[in-house]
C-alpha cells in the first residue's frame, strides 16, 4: 500500500498572517480600479456629485431670497439718517430695481467665478477674505477630529468589547460628562486652567505651534464623547453576534476576534460617526472655538462678518462652508466602499 499523504488545517489562530499594510494597499488599489472600470462606482459617484450641486443650488438660493427678497441689503448699507433719495440710488448701485430673476441669474454666474462681492469692511474681495482664513479652520477641523477619534474610537472599542467592566463604565461615565459640557464653556474652562493658572499653553490665536493645542483638544473631548457612546454601543453589539461565539469555539482568542472580525465589520458605523462629527463642526462648533480662542479661520471671520454687518463676506463664508459639509459627505460614502467590499458589490 502507498503512503497516503494527509493535509491538516491549522487552527485559525495559527493560520499565518498576511501582511496588514500589503492588504490595505491591495484593498485600496482594487477600489481605484472598481471605480474607473465598475459601472456602480461610477454611477454612485456621479449621483453623489449631482446630489451635492442640488444641496449647494439650494443653499445659495436660499442665501439669496432671504437677502433680496424677503430683506434689503440697501438698508444694511444706508446710514441711520439716510434719506429716500439716497435709498433709491442705494437700490439703483446694487441693483435691486431690476426683476428678482435677472438678478438671481446674475448671482450664480458670479458665484461660478468666485464672485462673492466687496467686502465693504476690509475694501477686498470677500473670496479673498475668505481664502486667507480657510485653511487655519482646515487646520483646526482636521487636528480636532483626529483627538476626536483617539478620544473616541479606541477607548470605544475595548469599552464595548469589556462590557460592564471598570473600564467600560469609567469611560461610559466620562463620555457621558463630555456630552453635557457646552463646548465654549469647556474651552473657556481650558484656558482659565492649562492658559492662566498653570501658563502651559497659549491662550488665544495662532502664533505658535502650541496654540493649537486647546482649541483642538476642546473639539476632541466634545465629539469625542459622541464617537465612544456611538462606537461602544457598535461593537457591544458586534460582540453579541454568533459568529463571535464560533470563532471563540475555534479557539481564537479575544484580541484576534476583536481585531480581525469586529473592527472591519464596525468600520462603516465607525467612519460614518467620524464622518458626521467632521460635518457637525463645520455646522457651527468650530465657529464657537473659534470665537472663544480668537482662533483666525472661518468661524471668527463670519461672527466678525455679522457684527459689522458684512453681507458679502457672511454669504462667501456660510457658502463656503456649505460646499465644505457637503464634499466631507461625498468621502464618507466614497469611503464605504473601500471599507465593506460588501456595499461596493451592491
Amino acid at each position: 500500500m502507498g503512503m497516503q499523504t494527509t493535509t491538516e488545517t491549522s487552527p485559525p489562530s495559527q493560520r499565518p498572517r498576511r501582511g496588514g499594510l500589503r492588504r490595505w494597499l491591495r484593498d485600496l488599489q482594487g477600489w481605484v480600479a472598481r471605480l474607473f472600470a465598475g459601472e456602480s462606482l461610477r454611477g454612485l459617484l456621479l449621483r453623489r456629485l449631482r446630489d451635492g450641486v442640488i444641496v449647494l443650488l439650494l443653499v445659495v438660493t436660499v442665501i439669496f431670497f432671504l437677502a433680496h427678497v424677503v430683506g434689503n441689503p440697501a438698508l444694511v448699507f444706508a446710514p441711520v439718517d439716510a434719506t429716500d433719495e439716497h435709498i433709491a440710488e442705494l437700490h439703483r448701485q446694487f441693483g435691486l430695481d431690476r426683476p428678482v430673476a435677472e438678478r438671481y441669474w446674475e448671482y450664480l454666474v458670479g458665484l461660478a467665478q468666485l464672485d462673492f462681492g466687496e467686502s465693504t469692511w476690509q475694501q477686498r474681495p470677500a473670496i479673498d477674505a475668505v481664502k486667507e482664513a480657510l485653511p487655519s479652520t482646515i487646520y483646526l477641523t482636521v487636528v480636532g477630529l483626529g483627538a476626536a477619534a483617539v478620544l473616541g474610537v479606541v477607548p470605544g472599542i475595548v469599552a464595548g468589547a469589556r462590557a460592564r467592566k471598570p473600564f467600560d463604565k469609567t469611560s461610559n461615565l466620562l463620555s457621558v460628562a463630555a456630552l453635557s459640557v457646552p463646548n465654549f464653556w469647556l474651552g473657556l474652562l481650558l484656558i482659565l486652567v492649562l492658559g492662566v493658572q498653570l501658563g502651559w499653553l497659549p491662550t488665544s490665536g495662532r502664533f505658535e505651534t502650541a496654540s493649537i493645542v486647546m482649541p483642538a483638544l476642546t473639539l476632541g473631548i466634545v465629539h469625542g464623547g459622541r464617537i465612544f457612546q456611538l462606537v461602544r454601543s457598535a461593537t457591544f453589539e458586534e460582540m453579541s453576534k454568533p459568529y463571535v461565539t464560533v470563532a471563540r469555539s475555534k479557539g481564537l482568542t479575544e484580541w484576534n476576534i476583536l481585531r480581525r472580525h469586529v473592527v472591519r465589520n464596525t468600520g462603516v458605523t465607525t467612519a460614518t460617526i467620524v464622518g458626521w462629527e467632521y460635518v457637525r463642526m463645520w455646522g457651527g462648533a468650530v465657529f464657537a472655538i473659534e470665537y472663544v480662542f480668537a482662533w483666525p479661520g472661518v468661524g471668527l471671520l463670519t461672527i466678525d462678518a455679522a457684527h459689522r454687518q458684512d453681507f458679502f463676506v457672511l454669504q462667501a463664508a456660510v457658502i463656503i462652508a456649505g460646499a465644505f459639509v457637503i464634499f466631507s459627505n461625498l468621502l464618507i460614502d466614497m469611503g464605504y466602499q473601500f471599507i465593506d467590499r460588501r456595499i461596493a458589490a451592491t
